[in-house]
């Protein structure tokens, strides 16, 4: 059988779809007015020595066993006999050498419902009555073949009314299989608005109109085109509300090269809305355009990609005047406050590319720590540099690095990337890689790396305790429920059974900030009742104590380098 080779996310020369080695066609299957699966058609040419691997999706993005949604798979073909491959998601084809297999299995929905809040993003198929909604990874069969074999996928059979949106549909580059799994379609309810090259694909109701959600990502598309130095290219954003209890809020999405599958509550922060989008487009380039992952496990890296995905999140959005100098620093200090509490900051590398999708810890941790060795990257190549260059100077040498490479070679391995241009600007990173990403020690960031903002703080900090349990009293209808008798809530004089007038979740996380909640009493009247929520573990925690700026000088020095020397005009107001 043919081996796998290493992906290559290099477009392939122009091909056809009749000429392509892999030919998808989707169909949605509509009965009764009410969409019931989608048929999958596969045509590929056999292997030469008369036997084909086929797989089916496994596991992708935390979720597992995502071959219980292919059902009726089939197959037919000059000689064919179908055997299973040892696995659930492993079919074998014995066939006549190099004969044409047609390839047929119908996707549907192996879970109840519509998509909820449940501590992790829905990337399963979605196909309900309405709509449907599939990313690539976990929806499409494959051949065991390099990830830049040709492809093309067609849409069929749309019912009348329907919209389709997929970034398959992006037009100026041929189909490579990697696109095909690195792809988001949607097709249904949806309402499409298109600008220029950006198409977003929504449903459902928002407190905001689809107009504003596109102007929203306008001015942060083209910060992060002008940063790499590209030209606009065709993007597609989904757009899926999640059901949630009342006071849960939730959003979160994957980046999938030209696109990004969006999932939210109704209820998102706006704040927090600017900053996963941003998160996300900037997925087009880290790490994609930098270096390769890992084949098996890239959870390895993630401190890279993710991590430095967050850096660069943070930067450009004051750079260009998109967040201020304030919201900046406060989603620094969110950063190194998690870091320091968290359960789980000092495990192995080894240790968290294991157990990634076993914990919310362990799923923040990479994000926390690449973006702390990010910083200190940036803070070695400024000083190194006497202040000429920063680590802008290494990732888009990387970048360009790699746009230079010919297409037919795979691109280097993203981390010896990073360490090789690193030590262009003169700054070894090996033993800080050793230490903090592999070895899990904590990172902890010089005093002056943020000097014309202030000073960044190092200190003695109680863990925070609300003292009983947010969720379930948010559920007993802000009832409280879990007062511990030995925490702060208690002392301060709530009980189990006291309604509270208001509860949010989001509040609060500092445990030298009081919290005060009305509670209601049982004649009518509201009693506030006010307590440091000050837990009894202590860690050493940074943070970045920001000064009193005396005049747009000094509060532009600070956007500055918070945004990069080369921010100064456009991030300062």
């Amino acid at each position: 059988m043919r081996a796998v080779a290493a992906v290559v996310l290099a477009a392939c020369g122009a091909v056809s779809a009749s000429a392509a080695e892999l030919r998808y066609t989707l169909t949605p299957e509509v009965e009764h007015g009410a969409l019931r699966a989608i048929g999958v058609e596969l045509v590929l040419r056999g292997e030469d020595d008369g036997s084909t691997e086929i797989e089916l999706p496994n596991e992708w993005g935390g979720k597992s066993e995502l071959w219980r949604g292919i059902s009726e798979f089939r197959v037919s073909g000059d000689g064919l006999r179908l055997s299973d491959g040892g696995s659930p998601f492993l079919k074998t084809l014995r066939h006549k050498p190099g004969a044409t297999l047609t390839v047929r299995y119908r996707i549907t929905q192996f879970w109840q419902g519509e998509p909820t809040v449940n501590g992790s993003n829905e990337y399963r198929p979605i196909v309900q009555p309405g709509y449907f909604h599939i990313i690539g990874w976990t929806a499409f069969a494959r051949p065991r073949w390099r990830l830049a074999t040709s492809a093309s996928v067609s849409f069929r059979g749309l019912a009348p009314g329907w919209r389709l949106a997929s970034d398959l549909e992006h037009d100026q580059r041929s189909l490579s299989l990697a696109d095909v799994l690195e792809s988001v379609s949607v097709g249904g309810d949806f309402r499409v608005t298109t600008a220029g090259v950006l198409r977003v694909a929504m449903r459902g109701t928002w407190p905001f109109s689809d107009e504003a959600f596109v102007k929203r990502l306008d001015p942060i598309f083209a910060s992060h085109n002008r940063f790499w130095g590209d030209e606009p290219a065709p993007y597609l954003v989904t757009v899926l509300p999640l059901i949630a209890e009342a006071g849960s809020m939730s959003l979160g999405g994957t980046g999938l090269g030209d696109a990004f599958a969006f999932f939210a509550t109704d209820n998102m922060p706006d704040r927090e809305l600017t900053r996963v989008l941003a998160h996300e487009h900037l997925h087009s380039w880290i790490p994609r355009r930098i270096g390769m992952m890992p084949q098996e496990n890239d959870v390895s890296e993630y401190w890279l990609s993710e991590g430095f995905t967050d850096f660069y999140t943070n930067r450009l959005l004051v750079r260009d005047g998109l967040w201020s100098v304030e919201e900046v620093v406060r989603s620094l200090n969110a950063v190194m406050w998690a870091y320091a509490f968290s359960s789980v900051r000092n495990v192995s590398n080894t240790t968290l590319a294991g157990d990634f999708w076993k914990s919310q810890a362990m799923n923040e941790l990479p994000y926390q720590r690449g973006l702390l060795i990010a910083a200190l990257a940036d803070d070695k190549v400024r000083r190194a540099s006497k202040g000429a260059r920063d680590l802008d100077d290494v990732v888009l040498a990387m970048k360009r690095a790699i746009d230079a490479a010919s297409n037919a070679a795979p691109p280097p391995a993203i981390r010896g990337h990073f360490v090789a241009k690193m030590k262009e600007q003169g700054v070894d990173v090996s033993a800080d890689i050793a230490r903090f990403a592999e070895e899990g020690e904590t990172v902890l960031l010089p005093a002056d790396i943020w000097a014309p903002c202030g000073v960044l703080w190092t200190g003695e900090v109680a863990a925070f305790d609300r003292g009983f349990d947010g969720m379930k009293t948010i559920a007993n209808k802000n009832v409280l429920v879990g007062v511990d008798p030995q925490g702060p809530a208690y002392a301060a004089g709530l009980r189990d059974g006291m309604r509270i007038r208001r509860l949010d979740l989001s509040e609060g996380r500092d445990s030298r900030v009081p919290l005060t909640y009305q509670v209601l009493l049982d004649g009518g009247g509201v009693r506030d009742i006010s307590y440091l929520p000050a837990g009894k573990r202590k860690v050493m925690l940074q943070e970045l104590q920001l000064k009193t700026f005396a005049d747009t000088q000094s509060r532009a020095a600070c956007a500055a380098r918070l945004g990069g020397d080369n921010g100064v005009a456009s991030a300062a107001r």
